[in-house]
């Protein structure tokens, strides 16, 4: 898997972006509420924070509606950078990502 799986939106960019939304998986396009879709995101609701459906948006989760919120905000602050970037910026390699989780415990 690397420093970025090859089903991530985004590379870890950011200390924030990994240290509060971490990997966001790509669901691909089903209609809005398909049970497809739930089944999806319920297999990978325990190892991420969210994901991003395929032309319908981010869906984020945590332990408040506030933490939410603020990894939602980060997420797309980087998805922002990401792409008005040019050059695109490389990620955070795996030393800073170690370093980030030694000190602040991030799971990336």
């Amino acid at each position: 898997a690397g420093v970025w799986q090859a089903n991530d939106i985004l590379p870890p960019l950011t200390p924030y972006q990994v240290m509060k939304v971490g990997h966001i998986p790509l669901i691909g396009y089903q209609r809005p509420g398909s049970p497809k879709v739930a089944e999806q995101v319920a297999r990978l609701a325990n190892s991420v924070r969210g994901v991003m459906l395929e032309r319908l948006g981010p869906v984020v989760w945590e332990s408040s509606v506030s933490r939410a919120s603020y990894a939602l905000e980060e997420l797309e602050e980087t998805a922002r950078l990401w792409l008005m970037s040019n050059p695109k910026p490389e990620p955070l390699d795996q030393a800073a990502l170690d370093e980030l989780r030694d000190t602040f415990g991030a799971h990336w």
